[in-house]
């Protein structure tokens, strides 16, 4: 990962995404980050039920043994400092969404179509953080390759762009690198994709567990964690948004 500001500083990032598809339709999502070695070992945890709800939550080695839970989580969120939601990086859930085909585009030669998701007002839930997401997917493989999302007052601030396309595990395709490009902050992230496995060896349940976690059983180095560890400036910050 590569966080790129409006004056042009950038932070680099190395880090372990996993995502474990439930048989009951929930999703699951582990994000680590390796390097540097000032937030080694810091991990987001996310679980989103089959009706929609998101369950979240980020493990801060520095600060001990406790799992820190948002005051409001949300497919909106943006993940510990960078451009992407959760929303950006899982599946996007179709009965959560009205979709509504516009016009064709065609770009360089290659043919789109351009389909508008609107979140659907579910009873009992909060509003959706999104009023629109637009996408835009290619003819040739239906890959969506970008989609631009709008906030509940329907005004763009933020885009989601997939390059270097490469065909995996059969007809899927998958995107190399992603950029998420945020207008009101004028900051950027770019993901690069290094290696990429499919296989349920590499996401067996207990890795989603809290307990996983806060043992530090997801990195190598057993003194990651320790509560005499100091707090990086980046988790400090962190902290505002999950509380005391």
């Amino acid at each position: 990962m590569i966080l790129i500001d409006a004056a042009g500083h950038r932070q680099v990032r190395r880090s372990r995404l996993y995502t474990r598809m439930e048989a009951g339709g929930s999703v699951k999502f582990l994000l680590i980050f390796d390097q540097p070695e000032t937030i080694r070992g810091v991990a987001v945890l996310a679980r989103r039920t089959a009706d929609g709800r998101i369950h979240s939550g980020v493990y801060l080695p520095a600060f001990g043994p406790v799992f820190k839970q948002p005051r409001s989580a949300g497919l909106g969120d943006q993940i510990f400092g960078t451009d992407f939601a959760i929303a950006d990086l899982t599946p996007e859930a179709a009965s959560e969404y009205h979709y509504v085909r516009r016009r064709d585009r065609h770009i360089d030669g290659l043919g789109y179509f351009v389909v508008d998701a609107y979140p659907r007002k579910i009873p009992g839930r909060p509003p959706s953080a999104f009023g629109l997401r637009k996408h835009l997917l290619r003819q040739d493989n239906f890959m969506v390759v970008r989609t631009d999302v709008y906030d509940q007052n329907l005004n763009f601030y933020k885009r989601i762009s997939r390059h270097d396309l490469k065909q995996v595990d059969g007809d899927s395709w998958r995107a190399n690198m992603i950029i998420a490009q945020d207008r009101r902050e004028a900051h950027r992230t770019v993901l690069k994709i290094d290696r990429r496995v499919y296989s349920e060896d590499y996401v067996p349940a207990e890795l989603f567990e809290q307990s996983y976690l806060l043992n530090n059983r997801h990195v190598s180095n057993p003194a990651v964690g320790t509560t005499t560890a100091k707090a990086s400036r980046a988790e400090q910050l962190l902290l505002k948004r999950f509380g005391d």
